[in-house]
């Protein structure tokens, strides 16, 4: 019976037990990494998703969405939507003659807002788009104003369909390609 011996080399142990310890220390940054990566592109493409039916701009989607990322002690990251109604000037609103025209779904005709104009009262930030509100109480022909709003963040998202489940398994593939990516980085010692 023949009996064959595996020799170790001394430096190349060493080389094995620092690699062991790397995955000690910097697996679980890596997970964080890669958790925190995945949710980021989930965010993104539920952003891209619903720029896509609505008319809002990126950014003002973006504003009503948070983050919250992984830590070392809690690897798990949540995306929250939250927001109020949208004022209707973030929704292309026009001031025509006939009155302010918008449009919400972006496979939708433009809307009209018979007398309702686009005006920056004083203490706004910015402009918005305005009615007067003539069933008030002490409506004296110029007061008060009631500001005129399109639909909030949150019911974009309900009424995009699969957006949720294309979101999560997007998210999902995006962090197992990071956490391969972190991997690799760790057996080349950058960890």
């Amino acid at each position: 019976m023949s009996q064959t011996y595996a020799r170790v080399d001394p430096a190349s142990l060493k080389d094995v037990l620092n690699l062991l310890q790397a995955y000690r220390e910097g697996g679980k940054k890596a997970l964080q990494r890669s958790v925190n990566h995945g949710a980021r592109q989930g965010r993104k493409i539920s952003v891209d998703e619903m720029a896509r039916k609505v008319a809002l701009k990126k950014k003002v989607i973006r504003a009503h969405t948070s983050m919250y990322f992984a830590s070392l002690s809690n690897l798990s990251a949540k995306l929250v939507i939250k927001g109020k109604p949208v004022p209707l000037i973030e929704y292309g609103a026009r001031q025509t003659k006939k009155g302010v025209t918008f449009k919400i779904w972006k496979d939708s005709k433009r809307e009209r807002y018979r007398h309702a104009f686009i005006a920056q009262v004083t203490g706004a930030q910015a402009k918005g788009v305005y009615e007067r509100d003539i069933g008030a109480s002490d409506y004296n022909g110029r007061t008060p104003l009631r500001a005129k709003r399109g639909p909030a963040v949150p019911n974009v998202y309900d009424k995009t369909p699969g957006l949720a489940k294309k979101a999560e398994e997007l998210a999902a593939n995006e962090m197992l390609k990071e956490l391969d990516r972190q991997i690799g980085l760790i057996e080349r010692g950058f960890f």
